[in-house]
């Protein structure tokens, strides 16, 4: 039962964002809000399980690229700085920002997966640094470039103003960081 309504906040949150209801959950699962209290005490407390869903499923997929073999540095680099699980592909995270202003609790869980991130991407950057695949950049700043875009696309209503979505706004993130850190010039 945990599972599933964890699957129907993530389905909730893409069609209303933040301002579904728990009457909205029970009526998509055909059960009483009282069913669902009785698992989650507060709509809160679901925001904090999707959280740590997504939390692993974000962990998994690091971990999953750390041991994929096909890849060289880069292309690591740049699948875990757009790194997304894909079942939260289009579930409106352009309106992310709505859950940092609202139920702070559960943001602050979720940043605190989306940073377990960095320390990965700097040892992407030292590799590619030290094969010749980037050139020499300041680590720190490049992070600083990196977790202050991330930030801003999750605390500032940017991406809802221009209707982009998280995943369109990673992308061009990306790419525009890679042109200016690979070695050489190449793109």
């Amino acid at each position: 039962m945990r599972e599933k309504i964890i699957e129907a906040t993530i389905r909730e949150f893409s069609k209303n964002g933040l301002k579904f209801t728990m009457n909205d959950l029970a009526k998509q699962l055909g059960i009483s809000k009282k069913t669902i209290y009785t698992v989650f005490e507060s709509k809160q407390a679901v925001l904090v399980a999707v959280a740590d869903y997504y939390t692993a499923d974000l962990d998994s997929m690091r971990k999953e690229l750390e041991e994929d073999t096909s890849l060289d540095v880069i292309q690591k680099l740049e699948k875990l700085l757009c790194a997304l699980p894909e079942k939260y592909y289009n579930i409106g995270l352009s309106r992310i920002y709505e859950l940092s202003e609202k139920y702070p609790k559960p943001y602050r869980h979720l940043m605190r997966a989306v940073n377990r991130g960095w320390d990965q991407a700097q040892k992407y950057l030292k590799e590619g640094m030290e094969a010749g695949l980037i050139r020499e950049v300041s680590i720190p700043v490049v992070m600083a470039m990196v977790k202050g875009t991330v930030y801003s696309f999750m605390e500032t209503d940017v991406l809802y103003q221009n209707e982009l979505t998280y995943e369109q706004a990673k992308k061009q993130m990306v790419e525009i960081l890679m042109k200016g850190i690979r070695a050489g010039g190449r793109s």
